[in-house]
């Protein structure tokens, strides 16, 4: 298998078309493009929790990486396998937001920034991490969201985000405010 063809591999079947078609599949399609977002949103507060401070690398780190998606997808590189077989967004997920260019994955880019905040807490286990996150990205070159391109071109970038924000430590006149707001919304104090 060349280069060109494992970066922009493809599975045989259209298997969001044949999801596409069942009731259970479609739904099936939509949880497991969104349920990575409440495991992020989880791993946030487990972060933020051990962390403070962690929040602004959060913060920093989700708007560069916007930034960065937006701005590539906009240039439209290469367009979505599933458009290239024809295929429509699946109802449920937002079409405008994959009628742009398939580079990079921003599943991917948060997964590895959040994959490297893991490592660097312990605040969950990154084996237990890899498996749920890889999985899902999987999923997404299965379906024709992505190419493996946009998966590995996704996660360079989460690492240099990562790399860009992780020796930030910034101590604001916000912070006592925002811990009290955090630990008001989980009921911590």
């Amino acid at each position: 298998m060349s280069t060109n063809n494992l970066f922009f591999w493809q599975p045989q079947h259209d298997y969001l078309r044949i999801l596409s078609h069942h009731r259970l599949g479609k739904i099936l399609i939509i949880i497991l493009n969104y349920i990575i977002w409440i495991f992020f949103f989880y791993i946030s507060y487990l972060l933020i929790r051990h962390d403070f401070h962690i929040f602004w690398q959060l913060l920093f780190a989700t708007i560069l990486g916007e930034i960065a998606e937006r701005w590539l997808k906009k240039k439209v590189l290469w367009r979505r396998p599933m458009f290239n077989r024809h295929d429509g967004t699946p109802v449920g997920l937002v079409d405008s937001w994959y009628r742009t260019g398939s580079f990079p994955s921003g599943h991917a880019l948060k997964t590895a920034f959040f994959f490297f905040l893991v490592l660097q807490t312990g605040v969950f286990s990154p084996l237990l991490f890899l498996l749920i996150t890889l999985s899902l990205l999987l999923f997404r070159i299965l379906m024709g969201f992505h190419y493996f391109a946009d998966i590995l071109g996704g996660f360079i970038m989460g690492f240099l985000i990562w790399l860009a924000v992780s020796q930030l430590h910034l101590c604001t006149p916000l912070d006592p405010f925002l811990i009290k707001l955090f630990n008001f919304i989980f009921r911590l104090n």
